[in-house]
């Protein structure tokens, strides 16, 4: 019970850390936001109750950028913040030698693995039809450089850091390794608080598991978490939010569409199990204990 309770302490301290500092810094950035609105006559606050009313600022499209901007720099704050603390707190410190933590060989491979389950979950999450309450702020982000630079490059550095770094690695020294990589999976999928991108999440991070817990190397889950976040990121600044509308309630995709969209999947996911399994037999049995290859892990 004592070592439940203390992993359990430690991994809430980390997660409430990391949600409060998006919470602190988005809220010092909207507020300076709706202070310089009002200061160049844009918005009109004349009760305290505005102050915090952050839907004043997308009633045109001048302070809809203005939004966006202050959005992006309260990530990008929060982000860099939660970095430090993992770093100063010994939670994870990447080192240099995690640039040699993986062969080039099962780099490509792991890549691979990712690339193909990405499109494969892509798929598979938008048959269930899950709401997506946050596409318009991703579409506003990814239109904004500070906002690209944090979605494609800063944040999957933290999150892969913070969830497999610090997490998984602190659980991978405790349980069984399924427990740590099912455990550090779901809490990535459900800090996104957003249906469809916590089913993805989810899935995506239990992959991303697998592969540092196989490899050893941070790395690894870096580089195919940044191809991720930088192919939607891509897709969403070329074709906005219309690729990803799901059907209206009640409609049915056209049979041949359905067939297509299955064999899709199909394929892609075989190409992630035969990545998986090539990426499995090129690399040494796991050591135990498990042992992270590039940083310094507490």
């Amino acid at each position: 019970m004592k070592k439940f309770l203390t992993t359990a302490g430690y991994i809430l301290l980390m997660i409430l850390a990391y949600m409060a500092f998006q919470v602190a810094f988005t809220f010092i950035a909207m507020i300076a936001a709706m202070v310089y609105a009002t200061y160049k006559g844009y918005i009109a606050i004349e009760t305290l109750e505005q102050i915090a009313d952050y839907d004043i600022l997308t009633s045109s499209p001048r302070t809809d950028n203005i939004y966006i901007w202050a959005m992006a720099i309260g990530l990008f704050l929060a982000t860099v913040a939660m970095l430090c603390l993992i770093y100063y707190t010994r939670g994870y410190r990447i080192t240099r030698n995690i640039f040699r933590s993986i062969s080039p060989n099962s780099l490509f491979l792991s890549t691979m693995l990712v690339l193909s389950a990405m499109f494969a979950l892509n798929i598979f999450v938008q048959w269930f039809q899950l709401k997506d309450n946050l596409s318009q702020e991703f579409d506003g982000l990814t239109r904004n450089i500070i906002g690209i630079i944090t979605i494609s490059l800063l944040a999957p550095l933290l999150e892969e850091v913070l969830f497999r770094g610090t997490i998984q690695g602190y659980l991978l020294r405790r349980y069984k390794p399924w427990i740590a990589i099912v455990c550090a999976g779901l809490m990535f999928g459900i800090i996104h608080w957003n249906p469809i991108q916590t089913a993805y999440a989810t899935l995506l991070g239990i992959i991303f598991g697998w592969i540092y817990y196989r490899t050893g190397s941070l790395l690894s889950v870096i580089v195919g978490h940044i191809l991720n976040n930088s192919i939607a990121s891509a897709v969403m600044l070329l074709f906005g939010n219309e690729e990803l509308k799901p059907l209206p309630q009640g409609a049915v995709p056209p049979m041949t569409e359905t067939a297509s969209e299955i064999f899709t999947f199909l394929f892609f996911a075989s190409l992630a199990v035969y990545f998986a399994i090539k990426l499995h037999r090129s690399l040494p049995p796991v050591p135990s204990p498990w042992q992270d290859n590039g940083g310094t892990i507490r």
